[in-house]
């Protein structure tokens, strides 16, 4: 009886897994709330003409859609700054090749291989919480992200310390 009331458990556990997973959930209204969980980042967009006390370098490059664990053709321009690769900040603002001007922002952490931040829309105000992997070397950093809601993005920067 023990033996069926597990194996009922595990099944109803899997079942019931990409059911909550499915149901929509409330985006983050105004993505700058995320800095109280990223207290060095200030509560503005990310201004690329003047970058913030704590960067130690910039970075640009591309980011698309990743279609099971496939990056498909590059959507759009990133640019930022960062503290550290691999254990800091990381800000940017990003858009479509046909937008000039920003559309969106990036904020977080790094922690080694992890990234754990938000994303937002500069326009709406409305965000999500994201949480990635990336590797790095030493002049290119690729990450994979993924949201509370949405697809699956990475992003492809080449990055360089200020001197």
């Amino acid at each position: 009886m023990k033996k069926i009331l597990v194996i009922v458990g595990v099944c109803s556990l899997l079942i019931t897994m990409p059911i909550t997973t499915a149901i929509p959930t409330k985006l983050v209204k105004n993505s700058r709330i995320l800095n109280p969980i990223m207290p060095s980042i200030k509560k503005q967009t990310v201004n690329l003409d003047d970058p913030p006390d704590w960067a130690k370098g910039n970075f640009t490059g591309v980011w698309g859609i990743n279609i099971l664990g496939i990056p498909l053709a590059p959507l759009g321009w990133i640019a930022g700054y960062y503290q550290r690769i691999g254990l800091g900040n990381l800000a940017g603002v990003f858009g479509g090749f046909n937008d000039t001007n920003a559309t969106g922002e990036i904020v977080g952490i790094m922690l080694w291989i992890f990234f754990l931040g938000g994303v937002g829309s500069i326009e709406t105000g409305n965000g999500t919480y994201v949480s990635g992997l990336g590797i790095a070397n030493e002049t290119h950093y690729y990450m994979r992200l993924n949201a509370i809601i949405g697809p699956s993005y990475y992003i492809f920067v080449k990055y360089a310390k200020f001197e």
